[in-house]
């Protein structure tokens, strides 16, 4: 008998790629939270690590992806069969430079939900996938990251709330970062191996809830 294999799409930036504060390269498939979520989940389900460092959900649209280089989501829509797509995103779109509010911000985020929505509404002979959006967790700025990230850390508190709404509000699932973990070592704004140890373990928790649930 086959196993019918669950797919679950990571699609994020630099903290879903794995990126190392301490070395600035990626962490192995034995560190970094994506590749842990598939360990703790097991057999029958496929991780899709989607990460890409610098992706935004407003200035840089993540489901349209034509500038800078940013990743985008629908290629991936288009060549799998989804059972979950996990949004972490966020954390960039705080950056000075930007000049967004945590609302701009959590429009981006109800904006690429809605993008999923329409597709699989529209265009998809399958099924639409469950949502699971992760709250970025609250940065602490560092000197390396001062000027980059000005003021970020309030927001980031206030980006936590803006997004439970969304999720809310689109049913969809919602996973607090602020809750199990902080960011009080490194540069500040990327995860530790502590920390994707810790989140693997959660999302993993998450996905089995959903499933039983059901």
């Amino acid at each position: 008998m086959t196993q019918i294999i669950k797919n679950i799409l990571c699609f994020g930036d630099s903290n879903t790629w794995g990126l190392n504060p301490v070395t600035g390269k990626r962490f192995d498939e034995n560190t970094r939270w994506t590749s842990l979520l598939n360990k703790n989940l097991g057999c029958g389900f496929n991780v899709i690590e989607a990460g890409q460092p610098n992706r935004t959900l407003v200035h840089n649209p993540p489901f349209d992806g034509v500038l800078n280089g940013v990743g985008y989501l629908k290629p991936y829509l288009d060549k799998h069969d989804l059972d979950f797509i996990i949004i972490a995103l966020g954390i960039n779109d705080l950056k000075k430079r930007f000049n967004l509010t945590p609302t701009l911000i959590a429009d981006g985020l109800n904006d690429l939900i809605n993008s999923i929505h329409i597709y699989y509404q529209q265009g998809s002979t399958l099924k639409s996938p469950k949502i699971i959006i992760a709250s970025p967790p609250k940065i602490r700025i560092t000197e390396q990251y001062s000027r980059i990230y000005e003021e970020a850390d309030t927001k980031a508190t206030e980006l936590s709330s803006a997004f439970k709404s969304v999720a809310a509000n689109n049913k969809c699932a919602f996973i607090d970062f602020n809750s199990f973990i902080s960011i009080t070592d490194g540069d500040g704004i990327h995860f530790d191996d502590i920390q994707h140890l810790a989140i693997g373990f959660k999302i993993a928790q998450l996905v089995q809830n959903s499933l039983n649930n059901c």
